[in-house]
C-alpha cells in the first residue's frame, strides 16, 4: 500500500513538472516561425522573425570585455536578465588571435578601430533597442541622427564622417561591425571570381519586409554543400521567390571555424533541426535573437 502512494505521488511530481515545463514560453509563435522547406529540389531550413511591436530583438557580442570575460560567460551574465533566447549563432570573421576585423564596436566600446576598405562591404549596426541596420559602404549613404539632425555619412572617402560615426555608435550604445554584403536591395552583390571557393554548409542572415509590409529577420540554414557565391544565389532566390520577401540585406553567418548554433522552440527546449558544430562555449563572437 505505502509502494502504490509512494508511486502516485512521483507521478504526480514528474506530471507537475512536465506541465510546469510545457507552459513555459521563450517567445510568442506569432512572431517566431521554425520550418523546413524544400525549393528546386533542395532543403532550406528557415527561422523567421517578426519585428512587429519590436517583441523580438537582437543583441551582438563582438568580443571579450577590458576585464577579460569572454563572450560566452558575457552572454550568459546577460541571459540572467534576458531569458527568453530564441536562437544564438556565430556572427563575423576574426583573425587567427580571435579578434575581430574590421571596424568593430560592442554595446559602445570601441574594440577595433580600422575600417576595412575594400573586402567588407556591409556595415553593421546593432541598436541598442534590438534592431538592426545595414548600409552598403560603397554607396556612401550611412544614415544616422546626429543631436536630432539627420545626417548621411560617407566613412570610406570622409575621415571627420567615420569619427562622427564613431562618436554617435559609442554614445548610443551600439554595436558594430563589418562583414561581406552578399543581398542588398533584392541584387546580389557577390561574384563568383573573387569570392570563397570553399563548399560548406551555409547560413545567413537576411532582412527584409514580407508580402503585408512587416519588417522580418530571417536565417537561412543550407545543408547542401556550396560556395558562397552559390549559396548565395539560390537563397536570393529562394526568400524572393519562395517567401516573398523584399530583401533589404543578407549577410553570412559564418559555418566554418566558428559554427556555433544553438536554436529554442516556443517553450524553450532546444530545437535539432540547425544546429551548429562548435560548442557555443569557445564562440568568439555571438548574435542572439530573443522576446522581451
Amino acid at each position: 500500500m505505502k509502494i502504490i502512494r509512494v508511486f502516485s505521488l512521483l507521478c504526480l511530481i514528474f506530471s507537475s513538472f512536465n506541465v510546469k515545463l510545457s507552459s513555459q514560453q521563450c517567445y510568442s509563435q506569432d512572431l517566431v516561425e521554425i520550418s523546413g522547406v524544400t525549393f528546386k529540389q533542395e532543403k532550406y531550413y528557415v527561422i523567421t522573425m517578426l519585428r512587429e511591436g519590436e517583441r523580438i530583438k537582437a543583441k551582438y557580442f563582438a568580443a571579450q570585455d577590458f576585464n577579460g570575460n569572454n563572450v560566452y560567460n558575457r552572454y550568459l551574465e546577460w541571459k540572467k536578465y534576458n531569458p527568453n533566447v530564441v536562437l544564438l549563432s556565430s556572427g563575423t570573421y576574426m583573425d587567427d588571435r580571435g579578434n575581430p576585423q574590421g571596424l568593430t564596436i560592442d554595446n559602445g566600446t570601441i574594440v577595433n578601430q580600422t575600417l576595412i576598405y575594400n573586402k567588407m562591404d556591409a556595415l553593421v549596426v546593432v541598436y541598442a533597442s534590438g534592431g538592426i541596420a545595414v548600409s552598403n559602404l560603397k554607396d556612401g549613404d550611412l544614415r544616422i541622427n546626429i543631436n536630432g539632425t539627420n545626417r548621411v555619412l560617407d566613412i570610406i572617402k570622409s575621415s571627420n564622417d567615420l569619427d562622427d560615426f564613431i562618436e554617435w555608435a559609442t554614445s548610443q550604445r551600439a554595436t558594430v561591425f563589418q562583414t561581406h554584403l552578399l543581398v542588398y536591395k533584392n541584387q546580389l552583390k557577390i561574384d563568383s571570381y573573387t569570392s570563397n571557393k570553399d563548399e560548406r554548409e551555409r547560413r545567413f542572415l537576411a532582412v527584409g519586409k514580407n508580402e503585408d509590409g512587416k519588417i522580418v529577420h530571417s536565417i537561412v540554414h543550407c545543408p547542401q554543400y556550396s560556395t558562397l557565391y552559390e549559396g548565395s544565389k539560390k537563397v536570393l532566390d529562394f526568400l524572393t521567390t519562395a517567401k516573398h520577401l523584399d530583401i533589404t540585406f543578407m549577410i553570412n553567418l559564418d559555418t566554418g571555424a566558428q559554427d556555433v548554433f544553438e536554436l529554442y522552440n516556443s517553450n524553450c527546449s532546444p530545437n535539432s533541426s540547425i544546429k551548429g558544430q562548435l560548442d557555443s562555449r569557445k564562440a568568439v563572437n555571438l548574435l542572439t535573437y530573443y522576446f522581451k
